[in-house]
């Protein structure tokens, strides 16, 4: 593979419908650390310790937000790099996985944000899930009609 080789625009658009999919964050990683307004945050620590809690305070409460808020920002500008930059395929991919890996930490602090008992997670999850397997479902048949001939 040369130093100038870049992901062609299927390869673009594939990553990029990919990011979109029900469920593209499982299996991947929680990012260990990001970089968040020039701090370096260790967000899988932040998360686990979230996690693990068996009930949330408000000040739990509170950071959930805060995170939720950051972490989609990051996501959106990790999207908009894949979608608008000149990237090798090594870039592109390592780029996806970072986004996913934000889009799995997002949706275990938007569970934690509505369920903050631990008990009362798992059913919850449960039903969210398909709540968004319907939701995908629907766009992708909106889709299909504003783009069929």
């Amino acid at each position: 593979m040369s130093g100038d080789e870049v992901i062609t625009e299927p390869e673009r658009s594939k990553l990029l419908a990919n990011l979109h999919k029900h469920l593209v964050w499982c299996g991947e990683k929680i990012p260990e650390k990001i970089e968040i307004n020039g701090e370096i945050i260790p967000l899988h620590e932040i998360i686990w310790d979230l996690v693990t809690k068996t009930h949330l305070s408000e000040s739990d409460e509170k950071t959930i937000d805060e995170y939720i808020v950051l972490l989609s920002e990051k996501e959106q500008k990790c999207e908009t790099t894949l979608k608008d930059s000149f990237l090798s395929p090594a870039e592109a991919k390592a780029i996806f996985n970072r986004t996913a890996g934000l889009l799995r930490a997002i949706m275990y602090l938007k569970e934690l944000e509505h369920y903050p008992d631990r008990d009362d997670r798992p059913h919850e999850f449960h039903r969210m899930h398909l709540e968004r397997k319907v939701e995908e479902a629907k766009q992708w048949a909106k889709f299909m009609n504003d783009n069929s001939v």
